[in-house]
């Protein structure tokens, strides 16, 4: 890559932003204490989950309740942060203007795409040190699936309070993602390469990418098979003495396997596989030892689980506790 991306945000915000009439019907009152409520719970949420996991500390020092317009803002400080770290000069002219357009295009369909189901997002990446709660996704799940708002709130603060828990005990955790990020983000592959690659291994991600390249992605994808596993684990274990329905909102958010499109086509992007496989490894671990014997996955890069040891969790566990 030897220029930073074109998008054209403003558009990507118009496509995103187009036609909301799929939005929770709230009266002003409504939600003027939807926002103080997922305000409070967020902050009980760190404070719960960091008493789970044995640490002195606190969750996301920053609260922001977003709507769907919010929340693309945030995708859009994000990930000009991310690109600003790659270093690269701005592409200029008509065929940047051009690709913008098409980028900002397919970046609107996208967020319009995933603002409807993501819940929350802790932001490890600016600096802010910020948690984005989606009020209009946590309301229509709520109301979709008949889940008590209380218990519902909770659960997911304790998912997103728990990523920013994670990087309290990893603080090399950011720089472990971002570098792994940057030499996909960088990476060159022909096409002919791309395809042999493919037909090695029958993953889509094997067209686009590199051998090198394609390891770090592997890495990049079992970290986060784990982070989010973990979350899942820590909001389920944290909660249930708070929620009583966390087992039944636990099953009504169950990931059977081959479902997604993009999953059928490359373990790489099944975000289903990450929650479901991170889930499953933190569970067979505890009932192997105990749960606090995840915390080692913290205490250095090389003790991260590998994709081979989260599909088979006795393995990480001799290799890291012996």
């Amino acid at each position: 890559m030897e220029h930073a991306p074109s998008i054209n945000w403003a558009l990507a915000h118009r496509v995103s932003g187009w036609r909301p009439d799929d939005l929770p019907q709230l009266s002003s009152h409504e939600l003027t204490m939807l926002v103080a409520d997922l305000r409070v719970t967020a902050r009980r949420a760190g404070e719960i989950a960091a008493r789970h996991l044995g640490i002195d500390a606190v969750g996301a020092t920053r609260i922001r309740v977003v709507d769907w317009d919010g929340w693309g803002r945030a995708v859009e400080s994000m990930a000009g942060s991310a690109i600003a770290e790659l270093d690269l000069p701005a592409s200029t002219g008509v065929g940047a203007t051009l690709t913008g357009a098409r980028n900002g295009a397919l970046l609107g369909v996208g967020m319009r795409a995933v603002s409807r189901r993501l819940l929350g997002q802790y932001d490890a990446f600016t600096g802010s040190d910020a948690l984005y709660l989606v009020a209009p996704t946590i309301v229509a799940h709520e109301r979709r699936l008949g889940f008590k708002p209380a218990h519902f709130r909770l659960w997911v603060a304790l998912h997103e309070q728990t990523h920013a828990l994670q990087f309290r005990l990893a603080p090399w955790l950011r720089e472990y993602l971002a570098a792994r990020m940057k030499v996909v983000l960088d990476d060159e592959v022909s096409t002919g390469d791309g395809l042999l690659r493919w037909a090695r291994t029958r993953d889509l991600a094997a067209l686009f990418t590199s051998e090198q390249a394609g390891e770090a992605l592997k890495e990049l994808s079992a970290a986060m098979t784990f982070l989010e596993g973990h979350a899942d684990f820590v909001s389920d274990a944290a909660g249930r003495l708070h929620a009583s329905s966390i087992p039944a909102m636990r099953k009504a958010f169950a990931r059977p396997e081959g479902t997604g499109f993009l999953g059928r086509l490359s373990k790489s992007f099944d975000k289903n596989a990450q929650y479901r496989d991170g889930l499953e490894f933190c569970r067979r671990v505890q009932r192997l030892r105990t749960r606090s014997s995840l915390k080692a996955a913290f205490a250095e890069p090389a003790n991260l689980p590998t994709a081979e040891e989260i599909a088979d969790p006795p393995l990480w566990m001799k290799r890291v506790h012996g």
